[in-house]
Formats: structure tokens, sequence, C-alpha cells
């Protein structure tokens, strides 16, 4: 049988494609999620994640103050008299190895304005981000440390006590 949360986020996408909450729309949604998912089974996740307020809410908050930072200065350099600064493209590898981790911090990075994910190789595991103001050295650096913040941010926020732990040795030990 259909897992009920899954069902239930099917059937809140169907309500909101329709437009309207009527208690046809929402049995022919239950019904149409429980088919879906009789039908075409989702495969179980080997993903495993914990849900810490306090880090959570650090995490989203700075990632709210980043994009408004990030939005007024890519919209300086838009309106700016001078030539647009040279970008790069830049490796950036990371600690965590979990693929929900790898792709949480890859999208909360690329969803700030002047960065771009080219590429998220999850056996190295490294980002490859695309950095829209390059002018020098230490602007570079400034972006690499941006993802390694967020980061330390998102396995903190959401990462199971074992893999937090081994992220933080990691980290203890690459800075020894």
């Amino acid at each position: 049988m259909p897992r009920w949360r899954v069902v239930l986020g099917l059937t809140v996408v169907w309500l909101l494609l329709w437009g309207s909450v009527t208690p046809t729309l929402v049995l022919g949604g239950l019904i149409t999620s429980v088919l879906v998912l009789l039908l075409f089974p989702f495969p179980r996740a080997p993903w495993r994640w914990t849900l810490r307020p306090w880090p959570t809410t650090t995490l989203v908050l700075r990632f709210a103050a980043d994009m408004l930072r990030a939005s007024v200065q890519v919209a300086w350099l838009a309106v700016r008299p001078s030539a647009p600064p040279p970008s790069a493209v830049v490796r950036v590898p990371l600690v965590t190895r979990s693929e929900l981790l790898l792709t949480a911090t890859a999208e909360l990075v690329s969803l700030v304005p002047g960065s771009l994910l080219v590429e998220l190789d999850p056996e190295a595991p490294a980002l490859y981000i695309h950095v829209l103001d390059a002018r020098s050295p230490e602007r570079i650096e400034r972006a690499i440390t941006a993802v390694h913040e967020q980061e330390r941010r998102v396995v903190e926020a959401w990462a199971p006590r074992d893999e937090r732990d081994a992220y933080r040795r990691t980290v203890r030990e690459a800075a020894s």
C-alpha cells in the first residue's frame, strides 16, 4: 500500500494544478495519487537525515541573507557603467559523501545569485561552480569559502549524528 505522506503530497500537487479545492478534486487527487503509486511505485531512497531546529533556522536565515546580499551585488554589476568583471569556473571539493547533503548544498549554492552550479561530482565529491565576479584571487577564495560554509550549515542542520560527527572530524583533521 502506498505511503500516506507521499499520497498526501501528490494530492496537494494535484490540487495546486487544478487551482482550487473542492471535495471532488480532493477525492480525485487521492484516488489518482494511490493509482500512480500502485502503478509506478517509488523506490525507497537510502537517504537518512535529521532535522535540527536551531541549525535549520540558522541555515534558512543565512540563506535569505546571502540571497539578499548577492541580489544587490548582481544588480550593481548589471547596472554599473564599467565592463562586466571576469568570471571563472571553480572546482570546490566537499567533505560530505551523502548524496542528499551534496544535492542540498549544491541547490542552495546555485540558488544564490552570482554563483551557478556547473557540475556536481558525487564521486569526488566536489562542486564546479561558475563565479560571476572573479576579479581577484580573494573573490574566488570568498566564493569557495561560501560553498564550504553552506556545506557546513547543511550538515549541521540535516545530517544524521554519525555523518555530522564524521564531517566534523574530517574538517578538524584537515585544519590541523
